[in-house]
C-alpha cells in the first residue's frame, strides 16, 4: 500500500517522500528539495526523462480515447475538422497543465522502486 501513499501525494502536488506541501514553484517548477525531510528530487543528470515519457504517455492515452470514443460515437457522421481541432487543443494544452503531476508522479514511481535509505544513526 505504500505505492499508494507515494502516488497519492504525488497527484496534491506534495513530496511524495513525506507529505509536504510547497515543493511546486511556480506551477511548472520543482524546488530541487523537499522543505520537511530534504530529499533531493533530481537523483541523477537525466532524471527528469521518465516524466517527459510519462506526460507524452498520458497525453496519447488521453487522444486516443478522445479520439476513438468520439468517432465511434459519431459513426458514420463523423466531424473530423471538429475532432482534429479539440485534439489539438487538448495535446497542446493538457501536457502543459499535467507537466508538474507527472514530475511528482515519476518521484513517487522512483521512490517506490528505489526507496531512500535510512539515515543512520
Amino acid at each position: 500500500m505504500r505505492i499508494l501513499r507515494l502516488l497519492g501525494r504525488a497527484l496534491r502536488l506534495r513530496c511524495p517522500n513525506c507529505g509536504s506541501r510547497g515543493i511546486v514553484h511556480p506551477w511548472a517548477r520543482l524546488v530541487p528539495r523537499c522543505p520537511g525531510c530534504d530529499h533531493r528530487f533530481e537523483r541523477e543528470e537525466g532524471y527528469w526523462l521518465g516524466a517527459v515519457l510519462l506526460n507524452t504517455v498520458v497525453a496519447v492515452g488521453l487522444f486516443a480515447t478522445i479520439f476513438i470514443v468520439w468517432a465511434t460515437a459519431a459513426w458514420p457522421d463523423v466531424p473530423w475538422t471538429t475532432i482534429l481541432v479539440v485534439t489539438m487543443g487538448v495535446n497542446i494544452v493538457f501536457p502543459i497543465l499535467f507537466h508538474p503531476f507527472a514530475r511528482t508522479l515519476w518521484v513517487a514511481l522512483d521512490l517506490a522502486v528505489h526507496p531512500v535509505p535510512p539515515e543512520p544513526g
